[in-house]
């Protein structure tokens, strides 16, 4: 006579859109910001908006993600609660932040199209396009940009600002290829060698950087994302080898850090 044992099944918990699950996003969030609040402390500028923009900033990012979710899932009530939540308070922070920068209202012209277009295409169930992603970094990118403006008109904001924003574009646009490459796409020659074309662009923009910025130290780490974007994918996926969230996460944080290094040198 003989017993099987018979092993419980994991299901995964259904998520009601209270706490995001896009790991890899809280980098594009914070860095941006830390830099431009570098900027902020180093030109003198009001320390306290910027704190106040922080944290609007993150609430409204879980605001989005509920959102999202909610679109996606074709307007499921079990999102509702987390939907209505952190958009009260988005908003209550955001006019707590506009009380003290009201100026920098002008900067809706930008920002809510590009809310607008990620969020139609939550509910088109197109969250992990290359448009998605464009649409996010490019949002996320604009904070040094908006931090260290009197608004979007007059312009009035510094090269070496704008050149931090497009450095970070470059670099996170970039690592949405190179993450596909080894997730989602993973063992697709093609997208590897677009990731790598995406890369390789940033070295050559590089020099056309503003002069106060350290261009050659900049075009460096763009190098090494090259590599990178060749390297990993050759010795893993391509060869039938598979690599954890923890291991791509470690390397995003490596790499990550290492910018926040180039881009705090001058």
């Amino acid at each position: 006579m003989s017993t099987t044992v018979t092993r419980p099944i994991r299901r995964r918990r259904a998520s009601n859109g209270w706490i995001p699950n896009q790991h890899g996003a809280w980098a594009m969030l914070v860095v941006p910001w830390l830099l431009g609040f570098v900027e902020v402390m180093r030109s003198g500028g009001p320390m306290v908006s910027s704190l106040l923009l922080l944290a609007a900033w993150l609430v409204g990012y879980f605001a989005f993600f509920a959102m999202s979710q909610w679109l996606r899932s074709r307007f499921k009530p079990r999102f509702l609660p987390a939907v209505r939540t952190y958009a009260v308070a988005t908003g209550v922070l955001g006019i707590a932040l506009l009380s003290l920068r009201p100026e920098w209202l002008t900067w809706g012209v930008i920002f809510a199209p590009l809310v607008t277009l990620s969020l139609w295409l939550s509910w088109r169930r197109r969250d992990r396009s290359l448009l998605s992603g464009a649409s996010t970094v490019a949002a996320a990118s604009l904070l040094p940009m908006v931090m260290n403006s009197d608004g979007l008109w007059p312009w009035g904001i510094t090269p070496e600002v704008v050149g931090v924003s497009a450095v970070c574009f470059g670099y996170f646009f970039g690592t949405v290829f190179y993450v596909k490459t080894i997730i989602r796409e993973r063992g697709n020659e093609g997208w590897v060698g677009a990731s790598v074309l995406v890369h390789l662009q940033w070295i050559w923009l590089s020099f056309y950087l503003p002069e106060a910025m350290p261009r050659l130290l900049i075009a460096s780490f763009f190098v090494l994302m090259t590599v990178r974007a060749w390297l990993v994918p050759w010795l893993g996926p391509l060869r039938g080898r598979n690599f954890s969230a923890k291991a791509v996460g470690i390397g995003e944080f490596a790499s990550t850090a290492l910018l926040l290094v180039v881009l705090l040198a001058f």
